[in-house]
């Protein structure tokens, strides 16, 4: 109970990314074992999954501090 805000706001924008990226990939998955693909879908589909990993990467590591 006892975390900060910074670290509790990290941890929430962290799980949402990461929820969407998955979401993301699974409709891309489905997408790509489509007959014939829709490569108009699957591009759009890898884009934004690029992007949520970019945003991933520059939320950067958890601000709390980790024991080991």
């Amino acid at each position: 109970m006892g975390r900060e805000r910074t670290v509790l706001i990290w941890e929430a924008h962290h799980q949402m990314l990461t929820d969407e990226l998955r979401q993301v990939e699974q409709r891309l998955a489905a997408r790509e074992r489509t007959s014939p693909p829709d490569e108009a879908q699957i591009a759009a589909l890898r884009e934004r999954a690029r992007e949520l990993r970019a945003k991933l990467q520059a939320l950067g590591p958890s601000p709390r501090a980790k024991m080991g």
